[in-house]
């Protein structure tokens, strides 16, 4: 199937009845909030497995998928994709297979699937025939260490645990009053102090502060390529354009829906994951 003619994934997705449309746009705000794979954003909302996800992406990419922690591993193959190529693309030999008169690879590779690849195995390994099958990042990830020892790199060493410092409140710009104050209600029961901010606190953040306010507020405040220190959370419709003009202000969080509390919650934490805990926010009698 040629690249241009996929099917979204969401569409296919909602055709297999694994989604709702409801839960496909909580997966497309995470995954325009966080710029990960949307089958990625909808198993880290919960919405769905890995498994449910790597059946759409088969169908989406025209190849078979393989449950790689059900499938048996040949360390011999190693001789035919080194170490290299599997840590560069992240695939693992499966199996070979006698074809006519021609030995055919069998390839375990991520989404999305990458000719790349494909053609890199193929020289490699000296098989006129390498054909790809899709497999979960989490089950690649454990073959890739059960074959060659290839581990997700740990990173640097963590920063020594500074004392906690009380972030300053969330700042509420351009909302009407009654859902301005809403909000308010909804963050201070769960422990997030916040305040109606005025043009020039938001114009004058820092880098600490954190700003939620409708699209269009934010797009006329900062008109004239103006942008602002502090991170930003802004509300709109959650289609492409909305996304789209999200970006165009740097925003770093979007909201589909500023009135249900999970969402808020979620995209609130997500740019300040200890909002609402004990050491983060004082909490008064």
């Amino acid at each position: 199937m040629e690249i241009g003619t996929r099917r979204p994934l969401g569409e296919i997705l909602l055709e297999l009845g694994v989604v709702d449309k409801g839960q496909l746009r909580l997966g497309l705000v995470h995954h325009h909030e966080v710029h990960v794979p949307l089958g990625r954003a909808l198993v880290s909302e919960g919405v769905c497995t890995e498994a449910d996800v790597l059946r759409g992406l088969a169908i989406q990419f025209d190849v078979e998928a393989v449950d790689l922690d059900r499938h048996p591993l040949d360390r011999a193959l190693t001789r035919l994709v080194p170490a290299r190529i599997a840590r560069q693309y992240g695939v693992v030999p499966l199996r070979l297979e006698a074809r006519e008169d021609k030995e055919v690879l069998h390839l375990a590779v991520p989404a999305p699937l990458s000719l790349d690849a494909v053609d890199d195995v193929r020289a490699v390994s000296g098989k006129a025939r390498v054909e790809p099958h899709l497999a979960s990042d989490g089950a690649l990830s454990r073959a890739l260490s059960a074959l060659y020892g290839i581990r997700e790199t740990a990173g640097a060493a963590p920063e020594p645990s500074r004392p906690a410092v009380p972030s300053p409140p969330l700042m509420l710009y351009g909302w009407p009053p009654v859902t301005a104050v809403l909000i308010t209600r909804t963050l201070a029961r769960n422990g997030i102090p916040s305040r109606v901010a005025t043009p020039l606190d938001v114009l004058h953040t820092r880098d600490t502060d954190l700003v939620l306010a409708p699209l269009q507020a934010m797009e006329g405040l900062l008109a004239g390529e103006v942008h602002i220190e502090g991170a930003l959370i802004v509300h709109g419709t959650s289609d492409d354009e909305g996304f789209d003009r999200a970006r165009k202000l740097e925003a770093r969080g979007f909201l589909a829906n500023p009135r249900d509390e999970e969402l808020l919650l979620r995209a609130v934490r997500r740019l300040r994951p200890d909002a609402g805990s004990e050491s983060s926010w004082p909490r008064h009698s």
